[in-house]
């Protein structure tokens, strides 16, 4: 049996990496017509977020190959990748968990870090970075997220035939648990949903989870995986009822600053 085909589509699947809509909203309204500066797209697929002007935050597993002396455009700019810095404890799950049942792989993937910082040749002049939330209180929040993924909806799940046409959308969504390196959602079913309710699919990893406060908005989360079970051969992601889970920044700030400071 062939292992990498299946390997890839099932951390397509998992991977956050696309916007599922609700069915009963329409589609566009969804869009988004202008992308906020600091939303990054990286070089293969998934994003980064500007957090100063010579540092994106992405989530470690948008890094495919060695993106050092790659390009990324920011604002009306182009910039080149100088360093990669994955966190240690950032680690490629193994043949063994692609297999069978999801929980083995669900337990993998909460207990790594899967956080990245890039470095770029020269400091961005013309895009604000977007400041760090710094709180413990994530929990109840109303958060909106970006992503330029797959497209779907919660009574379907997401389509991988659209992950190519790279539309960027948004959705909003409350947390409801902050526990460690992670925050938490999950994706409602119309009678209890926020009017654009979504969850992140496929293509849309390490994009900004955001808070406004006063109108600044404030990088909480990262997207990264969807919670999963039973056996992979039959998940299907996007559906309502799915906990999605990102990156809680705010418990990487020392790491942040430990990297920024070297």
């Amino acid at each position: 049996m062939k292992i990498w085909p299946f390997f890839f589509l099932i951390l397509f699947s998992l991977g956050a990496n696309a916007v599922i809509k609700r069915h009963d909203v329409p589609p566009e309204n969804y869009v988004v017509e202008n992308a906020p500066e600091y939303l990054i797209d990286m070089p293969h697929e998934g994003h980064g977020v500007l957090i100063d002007p010579q540092w994106v935050l992405t989530v470690a597993h948008t890094i495919f190959y060695d993106y050092v002396g790659k390009h990324l455009i920011i604002g009306s700019q182009t910039y080149q990748i100088e360093m990669v810095h994955v966190h240690p404890d950032y680690i490629e799950p193994g043949k063994h968990l692609l297999e069978g049942d999801l929980a083995p792989l669900m337990s993998f993937f909460k207990s790594r870090s899967d956080i990245a910082l890039i470095k770029l040749t020269s400091p961005v002049n013309d895009v604000k970075p977007i400041s760090i939330y710094t709180g413990e209180n994530e929990v109840g929040e109303i958060i909106t997220v970006y992503g330029r993924g797959a497209t779907g909806n919660g009574l379907a799940g997401e389509d991988l035939n659209t992950k190519s046409l790279r539309v960027l959308h948004h959705f909003q969504n409350i947390v409801e648990s902050a526990e460690g390196n992670w925050i938490t959602f999950t994706f409602d079913e119309p009678e209890k949903a926020l009017a654009l309710e979504g969850m992140h699919g496929s293509g849309d990893s390490g994009g900004a989870s955001v808070i406004f406060k006063e109108g600044t908005p404030f990088l909480v989360g990262l997207s990264s995986w969807q919670l999963g079970h039973g056996e992979i051969s039959t998940f299907k992601a996007g559906l309502y009822g799915t906990t999605a889970y990102q990156v809680r920044v705010s418990s990487y700030l020392d790491w942040i600053s430990s990297v920024l400071g070297s």
